[in-house]
């Protein structure tokens, strides 16, 4: 039985590479066929990876990690060793 996927030359591939990992993404999978008759297959992997649903509470973060704000002075010195002065 022969497939109905898409098949593209490497030519394709190099030039329009979006519109190859898009037909891998439409169809499941895209063929890739180079001039000497060797055929290749590029399916995608997955979804990349995991949704983040919720973010951590920042704020509360920085108060744990800066209970006090810092003075001017400092501030004024770590920005001076920050650029190097």
């Amino acid at each position: 039985m022969m497939s109905d996927m898409k098949t593209f030359t490497v030519r394709d591939l190099d030039r329009n590479p979006s519109v190859v990992l898009k037909a891998c993404d439409s169809e499941g999978e895209a063929r890739i066929r180079r001039r000497d008759g060797r055929a290749y297959v590029v399916r995608p992997e997955g979804h990349g990876g995991a949704v983040i649903a919720a973010l951590p509470d920042f704020p509360l973060r920085r108060a744990k990690l800066f209970p006090k704000p810092l003075s001017k002075d400092f501030a004024r010195k770590f920005d001076e060793a920050l650029a190097g002065e």
